[in-house]
């Protein structure tokens, strides 16, 4: 084998371990930068919440489900969902990245891409009760199905990170022990209209899975104890 053939065959597999290791480099540093900011992360301390927790202490009940929260398109996701009973509310965290940005001007025509510091979505639950309880194999079908819409009660904490948008809302007084599912709805603002499809949907309740209790973390204790009521 001459020489050159030589140095070209080192070129060639030096090349692909660099590659691969650019791979996984890039794998690691999404996997560390993609968690949820600690500035998200604790629950809002809103007067409703912070009231019970002065009566509850740290027995407050926290619950979660365990969902695929990631809409199918891949636009939106939502990185936590927390059912507090004994405040009869629901706090949710919704994360979408830049790219959705992108492909929101693709999908609506706009003429350039939105500033992702600009009120883009409108995030409401949705829930939906068994009009048919004595036949549970129906629920598939959206007419044997009532639909109730609800607001968030309290104005969205964002958080910007360089891949990533965070929104934590509030929701309250929705009843989900008799929902069949709980469910996310994301409409553009540009192109409002509830009666037509949003532009994506995720499940956050889902009736056939159990819940289960989470504790609270010390930045929710200390957003709690530090949050007059009143305020």
């Amino acid at each position: 084998m001459s020489k050159a053939l030589k140095i070209f065959g080192k070129v060639i597999k030096y090349s692909f371990y660099l590659v691969i290791i650019a791979i996984n480099a890039i794998m690691l540093w999404r996997v560390l930068f993609s968690g949820d900011p600690s500035a998200i992360k604790p629950l809002i301390a809103n007067e409703r919440l912070v009231s019970v927790y002065s009566e509850k202490g740290n027995d407050l009940i926290l619950q979660t489900q365990k969902q695929k929260a990631l809409a199918e398109s891949g636009r939106f996701s939502v990185t936590d969902c927390v059912f507090i009973p004994e405040a009869d509310q629901i706090q949710i965290t919704v994360r979408y990245n830049n790219s959705t940005l992108r492909r929101l001007k693709e999908d609506f025509e706009l003429s350039e891409v939105p500033d992702r510091k600009d009120e883009l979505f409108d995030v409401t639950i949705v829930k939906t009760t068994d009009l048919t309880p004595d036949n549970d194999e129906d629920n598939t079908k959206r007419e044997n199905l009532k639909e109730e819409r609800f607001y968030p009660s309290y104005e969205a904490k964002t958080v910007y990170t360089k891949l990533y948008t965070y929104k934590k809302f509030v929701f309250e007084d929705i009843k989900w022990k008799d929902a069949i599912g709980l469910f996310v709805d994301i409409y553009y603002n540009g192109d409002m209209d509830y009666a037509s499809s949003p532009y994506d949907v995720l499940c956050i309740y889902d009736s056939r899975m159990d819940m289960e209790e989470r504790e609270l973390s010390r930045k929710d204790k200390k957003a709690l104890r530090n949050t007059e009521v009143g305020n």
